[in-house]
């Protein structure tokens, strides 16, 4: 069985109620944690381009050695998705990813890429 053939199968399997975009949300913070059998707690729609997840099993968010925070900015930025960290009670964090289709336009509707971020950035700093 392919890793494609695969992963249509769980997501028939687990998750019926998911369109495309959440989907992709899903495999996004699958391949940050390493395949879905890393992926720890109940996810949950949020909204109709998104998913989310409260957990406990964050695994180091730093941005060099055990760099996964540096690795779900990059994802996110490449695969025009937005990716949120947020307190979610006593000892855990939520994961939320919304999918945007977008490169330009409301900054509600658009997910720049990585290159045009720093950019943006890198005027803010200096201002």
């Amino acid at each position: 069985m392919t890793e494609s053939e695969w992963m249509n199968k769980i997501r028939a399997e687990r998750f019926p109620w998911m369109n495309d975009d959440q989907w992709e949300c899903y495999r996004m913070l699958c391949a940050l944690y390493g395949g879905d059998h890393h992926v720890f707690g109940i996810v949950r729609e949020d909204g109709r381009t998104g998913i989310n997840i409260n957990t406990r099993q964050t695994g180091s968010m730093a941005t060099f050695d055990f760099c996964m925070l540096t690795r779900a900015v990059l994802m996110a930025h490449d695969r025009c998705i937005r990716f949120s960290i947020e307190p979610s009670g006593p000892g855990m964090l939520r994961l939320c990813l919304h999918k945007r289709h977008l490169r330009e336009g409301r900054m509600h509707e658009r997910h720049p890429t990585m290159e045009e971020h720093i950019q943006i950035l890198r005027g803010e700093i200096k201002s």
